[in-house]
């Protein structure tokens, strides 16, 4: 089966550049002549009104359409959907937006807000946050540039300047990923001639932010402290190592003013403290275990998970435990892995679906792909709502070629959830392994329309109708699809051409 990949660039360097460009749309603007390059999208005229909501997603979409093709940006189905759960929290109620979470694989303390709702959490954040408040107060600030509309303000406020950012971020998104030097120069312009104009606007933006998440954090139930916590100790930071300081602190400064004002807000407040989730101290340990993914760093974190557990120096046995078996599976030593997940359920009781998966992976990884799928159905059936569980069900089917099943577990997944990726790369495997080729390309091509990529779609589904085999209502079902999909591009190309309006 041919699929289409396209090729892979070093992912870190890429991505930092576009954060930093990312970061531009809430603080910073570049010269007004680079809302003149090509092939970026106008929104609108000196004289138009406010970004519309429907214009701002569909700015958002094409950002996110590009960053999904980068290997930066996590395909950790458990923590992603940790972090989409933890904003639905704090988002209950707040009506009229729609938000998208997602994990970019990066060791800088950074979020950031996207058009349209979309907020990016580095690894990085994760893993510095030392309550399950601080992070949320992170997510809470940046849903809070999302709810105040802080870009379409913008483009009131300083109509050409904001333009001008919102052509940067594009023009810096479709850069870094195949020259982050250009990325990086494009941030460089952006971040001199106007900054003085935008400041003011910045500063009450991020005041505003600061509010709106406390409020946000009150609401959900969290500490409310934990945004001074974080942000004090971000401040620290950056007075100490002024030359380093956090990515954070750089897209979102901090002032003693700042401080000074969440701090009495919160005061005004009753204390409430927020007991931090199991799952937000297992995403964390495993966020640290695998570290930046190199032979030292997981020998390191090991080692010093288990160091912890020997010392007894750890508050948390259960997250230390788990620390060690994600180290252990991704080193490969599988007795080791399996010993620190037993000890690992020995404290959970009540079992979890990060723990069953880990089991059912280590079983997988170490050839016993029946003793895999089993683990993988038992746990299923017991959280039916984790996805990640779902697809290691479907791939130890295919492991242990059982295809025919496969493909009818999968397709009862999509009945239910079609937006979901990797279950039609594993639809595209299961048909693979039946023989059926066009339906296995049908299967590659919806995953490459979800990641907007639009042309190598069509290419598998064209190469679905090169391979025969479908009966007439197939294929006429496979031409309508090409069309929508050829008529999604066409879009996008317009789009770029003449402007979202």
């Amino acid at each position: 089966m041919q699929i289409f990949i396209e090729p892979k660039r070093p992912a870190r360097r890429r991505q930092r550049a576009l954060c930093v460009a990312l970061a531009l749309l809430l603080g910073l603007a570049p010269p007004a002549a680079l809302a003149q390059a090509d092939n970026l999208p106008r929104l609108g005229d000196a004289g138009a009104e406010d970004l519309s909501p429907a214009a701002e997603r569909r700015l958002g979409e094409r950002i996110m359409r590009d960053l999904r093709r980068d290997a930066a940006v996590s395909g950790d189905v458990e923590i992603g959907d940790y972090l989409n759960r933890l904003a639905a929290t704090l988002t209950a109620s707040a009506q009229g937006h729609s938000f998208e979470l997602f994990l970019v694989s990066d060791p800088s303390l950074n979020a950031f807000a996207l058009p349209g709702g979309y907020i990016g959490v580095h690894t990085g954040l994760i893993v510095a946050a030392e309550t399950e408040s601080e992070l949320a107060s992170v997510v809470a600030h940046e849903i809070g540039h999302v709810t105040q509309r802080h870009i379409a303000r913008m483009l009131s406020g300083q109509r050409q300047t904001t333009l001008g950012t919102l052509a940067a971020v594009v023009l810096a998104a479709l850069a870094a990923r195949s020259n982050p030097q250009a990325a990086a120069g494009i941030v460089t312009m952006a971040a001199g001639a106007q900054k003085q104009q935008m400041l003011a606007f910045s500063r009450d933006a991020e005041r505003e932010a600061d509010r709106v998440g406390l409020d946000t954090l009150r609401g959900a139930g969290f500490d409310p402290n934990g945004m001074v916590s974080f942000f004090g100790r971000l401040q620290q930071a950056t007075r100490t190592y002024e030359s380093s300081a956090p990515a954070y602190m750089r897209s979102h400064p901090m002032t003693v003013e700042r401080i000074a004002d969440m701090q009495t807000r919160v005061h005004e407040g009753r204390y409430r403290q927020h007991p931090d989730s199991l799952e937000f101290r297992l995403a964390r340990a495993r966020l640290r275990a695998q570290g930046d993914g190199s032979v030292d760093a997981l020998r390191t974190e090991r080692a010093r998970f288990e160091r912890q557990l020997r010392d007894r120096t750890t508050h948390d046995e259960t997250a230390a435990w788990f620390g060690v078996a994600v180290g252990a599976l991704a080193q490969r030593d599988y007795p080791a892995a399996e010993r620190a997940i037993q000890e690992t359920r020995r404290r959970l009781p009540e079992g979890h679906p990060f723990v069953e998966r880990l089991a059912a992976q280590a079983r997988l990884q170490a050839g016993d792909a029946a003793g895999a799928l089993a683990m993988a159905k038992a746990a299923a059936a017991r959280f039916p709502a984790a996805r990640a569980l779902v697809h290691l069900q479907a791939e130890a089917m295919i492991a242990v070629r059982d295809h025919r099943g496969a493909v009818a577990f999968l397709e009862e997944r999509l009945a239910v959830t079609r937006a979901d990726a990797a279950l039609w790369r594993l639809m595209a495997r299961a048909r693979s392994g039946l023989g059926e080729t066009a339906l296995a390309h049908r299967a590659s091509a919806e995953a490459y329309a979800l990641d907007g990529a639009w042309l190598a779609a069509v290419q598998q589904l064209e190469l679905a109708r090169r391979a025969g085999g479908l009966d007439f209502y197939a294929a006429s079902q496979l031409d309508a699809r090409i069309k929508v999909l050829q008529a999604e591009f066409t879009r996008e190309q317009e789009d770029a051409k003449a402007g979202l309006r």
